[in-house]
């Protein structure tokens, strides 16, 4: 069996060029809408579709859909129903028709149509790169590149969305650059296309109509445009507005065309012609690149974007019933490739080089410097604004596109740093800090209580070696309890637990006493104490609401319940002896459990049955689970109905089970292993996922939706686990996640406890930490699928101001070698030649030079890669190869003064090069510089880098831009065209000799080493692949070098020639996977998060952040290729199994329609709409898309496979059963464990 990978997306490629507004699915309660208001919109990459609402003012996320084809053209179709259905054409060849549905508050998209209408891929002939739909969803018009257009009519009726088959129309040698549909109310609709005539390159505005009468596709007219024309914006129907269009009682639709500089305003029956200038820069020559139009009441205006950023404002006005346009400069946002407006004022632009921003309109603008159609050859120059005057931003986006540099800094919590827009991502929960106090020394347990009655925490018990603080909490702080009122025991022994039973009895437990104290607004009264029988200890202790049980050091388990009428405690007699020592126990937080968990020194956990109708095993063990070593602590919790056990063991190792209600049997064992530390967990029983809520949370004074927040979040649960780092384990869709809390460095908490405040109402927590602090805060911003890595914007240099391009542009990052911790960011200024260096320590920005500078600017100098080398000294030298054919050494020292550490730079020499750089290696304490045909090793200079070896590359390698080294014995070159070269190093003739080359060309943008004999590369076309020296090579290479060299490398009489054989060995293709993102980073990350595999961490291009790892058991491999080739027959699994189960009947007429259903009848074997290609949504087939340019092998889509954990409950058990398992849990629990263990 060879190499075998699994591949996960972490961070979802985020270059959106699709976007589409409209009302998609009702999200919260139904409510009976007048109108139609289109505050959702859905935005599309290449891979994925991402729903968004906007009616309040901000992004709330309603779903993600990856989609595993290359979407090309995206709309949305208006229906009567009011609400909007999604049109997608992708590399499928198929026109796809889709709905969001709400089930039971999860968004899912289900295909209603898919229509074949072209070959697979992407092709220039196929109708799928301009998409255009009738604003009253009568029609659908697609268009290629070049010659073919295809019409599709639609029909609503009876709850039936009714397509027809296509009519094809073709204008030969005609290329097709812009299209848009005209706006003719309930006319024969007509669409617009911008189209070059290929014979000559002039350009043409045609104007199609589809007669619905004659059912056929007409040319209405021809009009000859400029040669610069490059854009096509559509335009309101005018007659609205007072302008005079009707023509044989038919609605003359108009346009404007976008030239360089000028817009023309043209109409369908060549009656208008009108010219108007745009405001321009002194500069650049405006090409527009998007446009949106916004209907008033009595109205309308249409803002145009230009390549610039620039926003304009397009009015057309009546006069004297002719139009007249009107043109005003707006405002300047970064380019944009969509813009929408919404009906409540808000303005959304699908930015081309970031993400996707939320803006507020604060005015229309100034229309008193306008330029109109009536001076058509007045030119108004604008100078570019710092500032936003008529938008102001809402909300901003966070998202990683393009990536051109990646390091990863920790790998746990996995730490990235990305650039160009330097960002650092962290895998793990949000850890808010809110409040730090100091604590006496050696505080080691933390409780607070708050009774059932009142919404907040009210006390705080901090236990300490002899003693125990109490703290009272008013008001929001946090002051010592008055020891007049205080009834618990505070000195000469150590609290074990600290609890609530009952409406107000708090319980005190300590090693030798327990105390029940009544704390009845504000006012504590001792109402009993127990006591243990002499030289007995108490060692644990748990309770719910009316149960609670004392461990003793002989071995006995002491029980009591709590009469809720009287609220006293009842000791039950008889008592539970175990033949071990009791390590710990616990019983969930609620009213009354059937069970209580202990853990035992004999490294097993039992389950006691508290169940008093079951008189034979009340107090009996009723189950067991085997342990690998003695449990250090446990928790038994309630979270969504489920009941489960939290177990942490001496040997670092965390476990979780599932404890069945009825009978209390352990199953679906999860675990992981933490660290070195004995493992303690601690529980949050009352935590909201949805940390988007949380702010909103915060500003909410309505009582009633605290009580309706509050009743949610008790249904969920987590477990804080403490080891050599602090991690949380929680479960969102049923998919367990067990991710670090990202803390200050060196910090880790020693105990945590609920705290809810008037000012902290969800997610509030107290914790001691491993400094010896009291911490006040919140954890949020919870890690899942989605949402894998928290964004934060590094200390930028940059002034805040509105800019429409970059100043700096990130260009690489370079490591430290002394310390791993530091990083060299380079970045270079886009509008002069020169480049900046800025150093980061654990994220840190440190100062540089000796007047605490933060950046450090060379001049004259474009960097094109850099790297930190110590040639063969103590010292570190950055070296940076520049666009001018030079290498640039300069010394690194670092001082350190009054705990602050500042980075001194010192320019050494300029070593001039005869070719441009653009990658090096540091190997064997030498630079490593692919020049000119040759591999060459420069060591240090007086006066410039010295050359200490050359070694002549095979002559096909012609631009290198990867090299990658290993252990200083091996060198992979990887070429632009011709793939990637290994070499090895001869120590004794300080020559590299070219060892294997691969048989295909690979346009190579990435490589990394894996082992000695295997690399890992990605190339321009979005594949990643590895490649493996074959093994005979490799022991021939080991146990007889000299015979190697021989026969390969010093034998002239070689019958094959050196052009064909340039290297004595071929690699082996190992591994080979389409990610349609094109990788630009590998790193090799070893026990990332704790795994026991070494991960491969890659990044793309577009922002896709994406990890590999090894499968490394048969069992392992069996399952996940079954489960995926499962998933990939889906459609035809469940098509045969209709099939089977329809009674024939009679002929029926074949129709091309779909019936939009949205609930469906118990018992059906999928609720999903029965059409072609309903699983995989737009009828891509798996296998073939992850195969667009060579054939899958060796890697398992675990993005396919998690989509069967967002299947209905009803397609999960079909496949489950077609698969050959028991139940849903092993699919489950397998899919988690990769994400859980190893991510």
């Amino acid at each position: 069996m060879g190499l075998e990978l699994y591949h996960l997306t972490l961070q979802r490629q985020s270059n959106y060029v699709h976007s589409c507004t409209g009302h998609f699915v009702d999200h919260g309660p139904s409510v009976k809408r007048k109108s139609r208001k289109d505050y959702q919109v859905c935005i599309a990459t290449e891979t994925h579709l991402e729903l968004y609402d906007v009616e309040e003012g901000n992004f709330r996320k309603l779903a993600v859909v990856p989609i595993f084809a290359t979407i090309t053209a995206m709309q949305s179709l208006p229906v009567e129903t009011n609400y909007s259905y999604l049109i997608l054409v992708t590399d499928a060849g198929n026109l796809s028709l889709l709905q969001f549905v709400n089930d039971s508050g999860t968004i899912r998209l289900h295909s209603l149509f898919n229509e074949p209408f072209a070959r697979s891929g992407v092709r220039k002939l196929s109708p799928q790169r301009h998409l255009q739909v009738d604003p009253q969803g009568r029609c659908i018009f697609l268009s290629a590149t070049d010659r073919n257009k295809l019409c599709y009519q639609t029909d609503f009726r009876n709850n039936t969305l009714n397509v027809s088959s296509p009519l094809e129309f073709q204008r030969p040698n005609r290329i097709t650059i812009s299209t848009t549909i005209c706006d003719v109310a309930f006319d024969n609709p007509v669409y617009a296309s911008l189209e070059i005539d290929s014979s000559d390159l002039s350009r043409y505005l045609v104007f199609y109509m589809l007669d619905l009468g004659l059912n056929h596709v007409l040319q209405q007219s021809e009009h000859p445009l400029p040669r610069d024309a490059h854009f096509i914006i559509p335009v309101p129907n005018l007659e609205r507005f007072g302008v005079t269009t009707k023509s044989e009682d038919q609605t003359n639709p108009f346009v404007i065309i976008a030239s360089e500089n000028k817009l023309i305003l043209k109409d369908a029956h060549g009656h208008f012609n009108l010219q108007v200038q745009l405001p321009t820069r002194e500069t650049t020559a405006i090409v527009i690149i998007a446009s949106t139009v916004h209907k008033l009441k009595k109205e309308f205006f249409i803002l145009l974007q230009a390549h610039n950023g620039d926003l304009y404002k397009v009015q057309i006005k009546a006069a004297n019933s002719i139009p007249k346009i009107i043109v005003t400069f707006f405002d300047t946002i970064e380019p944009s490739s969509h813009l929408h407006i919404f009906k409540n004022g808000l303005f959304m632009a699908l930015q081309e080089f970031s993400c996707f921003s939320l803006y507020e309109f604060e005015s229309l603008g100034d229309d008193t410097n306008a330029l109109t159609s009536d001076e058509p050859d007045k030119i108004l120059r604008i100078s570019p604004k710092s500032t936003l005057e008529n938008i102001s931003v809402l909300e901003r986006s966070k998202c990683l596109n393009p990536i051109l540099s990646l390091n990863v800094v920790e790998s746990t919590p996995l730490t990235i740093l990305a650039q160009p827009s330097l960002q650092k991502l962290v895998s793990g929960v949000n850890f808010s800090e809110l409040i730090t106090s100091p604590l006496p020394p050696n505080a080691s347990g933390i409780w607070s209580i708050r009774p059932p009655t009142d919404p907040w925490h009210r006390l705080v018990f901090l236990g300490l070696p002899k003693s125990t603080m109490i703290l009272d909490i008013e008001d929001g702080t946090l002051e010592e309890l008055d020891p007049a009122n205080n009834k618990f025991k505070i000195d000469g022994d150590q609290t074990v637990f600290v609890g609530i039973m009952g409406e107000r009895s708090v319980i005190q437990v300590c090693g030798n006493s327990m105390l029940h104290v009544n704390y009845d607004k504000k006012k504590l009264t001792l109402k009993s104490e127990w006591l243990p029988p002499a030289g007995i200890k108490i060692l644990k202790a748990t309770c719910s609401s009316s149960q609670l049980a004392l461990a003793l050091s002989n071995n006995e388990i002491i029980y009591f319940e709590l009469d809720i009428a009287t609220e006293s405690l009842n000791e039950y007699q008889e008592r539970i002896e175990l033949p071990e020592r009791i390590t710990d126990l616990s019983i969930p937080k609620t009213f009354r459990c059937d069970f209580l968990a202990v853990g035992c020194l004999d490294s097993s956990v039992k389950i006691i049955g508290l169940r008093q109708s079951d008189e034979e095993n009340f107090m009996e063990v009723i189950s067991m689970q085997v342990l690998t070593s003695p449990p250090h602590s446990l928790k038994l919790t309630l979270s969504k109905s489920a009941l489960l056990l939290h177990i942490g063991l001496d040997s670092g190792v965390y476990m979780r089970s599932s404890v069945d209600k009825v009978d209390g049997q352990l199953f679906d064992v999860r675990t992981k292993f933490l660290g070195s530390k004995s493992v303690k967990i601690s529980v949050l029983s009352q935590i909201d996922f949805k940390s988007a809520q949380l702010e909103s949370e915060e500003e909410d004074d309505n009582d009633d939706e605290e009580e309706i927040d509050e009743s949610v979040i008790e249904q969920s649960s987590c477990a804080v686990v403490h080891c050599d780092k602090t991690w949380l384990s929680y479960e969102i869709d049923e998919l367990l996640y067990v991710r670090p809390l990202i803390l200050p460095r060196n910090m880790s908490l020693e105990a945590i406890a609920e705290f809810r405040t008037n000012d902290l109402k969800s997610n509030g927590y107290c914790a001691i930490s491993s400094r010896g602090s009291l911490i006040i805060g919140r954890v949020d911003k919870f890690t899942e699928v989605d949402n894998w890595f928290q964004h934060n914007d590094m200390m930028s240099t940059d002034e805040e101001e509105v800019a429409t391009v970059r100043q700096y542009q990130g260009r690489t990052i370079a490591t430290d070698v002394s310390d791993k911790k530091v990083q060299y960011v380079i970045e270079n200024d886009t509008s002069a030649k020169r480049c900046r260096i800025c150093v980061y320590r654990s994220g840190i920005l440190l100062s540089i030079g000796l007047e605490d500078d933060t950046e450090f600017i060379i001049n004259d100098t474009t960097c094109l890669d850099a790297k930190v080398v110590q040639f063969g000294s103590s010292e570190n030298y950055l070296v940076l190869s520049t666009n001018d054919m030079k290498l640039k050494t300069y010394l690194l020292k670092v001082e350190r003064k009054d705990t602050k550490r500042t980075v001194v730079l010192e320019f050494i020499h300029d070593t001039i090069v005869d070719d441009k750089i653009n990658s090096m290696v540091s190997f064997r304490d030498k630079l490593l510089v692919p020049l000119m045909g040759n591999i060459v090793l420069y060591a240090m200079g007086r006066k410039q880098l010295l050359k200490k070896s050359i070694s002549i590359t095979p002559p096909s390698i012609t631009k290198v831009v990867c090299v990658r080294q290993w252990e200083d014995q091996r060198v992979a070159i990887g070429d632009i065209h011709e793939s990637v070269t290994l070499f090895l190093f001869d120590k004794r003739l300080n020559q590299f000799i070219s060892l294997a080359d691969d048989v295909v060309k690979r346009h190579v943008t990435a490589l990394e080493f894996l082992d000695r004999s295997t690399v890992i590369g990605g190339d321009r076309f979005g594949n990643i692949w590895v490649l493996r020296v074959p093994q005979d090579i490799e022991k021939m290479i080991d146990e007889e070098y000299a015979y190697f060299l021989s026969k390969f490398h010093k034998n002239n009489n070689s019958e094959i020639s050196r052009n064909i054989m340039e290297c004595p060995c071929k690699l082996d293709l190992a591994n080979h996977f389409y990610a349609n993102d094109i990788p630009i980073s590998f790193s090799v990350v070893r026990n990332l998060q704790m795994s026991d595999r070494t991960s491969v961490i890659y990044a793309g291009l577009q922002g896709t952040i994406g990890c590999l790892k090894p499968l490394v058991t048969k069992s392992e491999v069996e399952f996940m290729h079954k489960l995926q080739d499962c998933l990939n027959d889906a459609d035809e699994i469940f098509f045969n199994e209709r099939e089977e189960e329809l009674v024939p009947s009679g002929d029926a007429e074949l129709e091309l329609n779909v019936e939009l259903r949205t609930n469906t009848k118990s018992g059906q074997l999928s609720p999903r709409p029965t059409t072609e290609g309903a699983f995989s949504l737009v009828g891509r087939e798996h296998v073939v898309y992850r195969s667009y340019y060579a054939p899958l092998k060796g890697v398992v889509d675990g993005d396919f496979c998690e989509g069967f954990l967002h299947l209905y409950p009803s397609e999960q058990e079909f496949l489950v059963k077609k698969l050959g398992l028991k139940n849903i849990t092993q699919v489950k629990s397998r899919l988690a464990e990769i994400r859980t263990n190893h991510v």
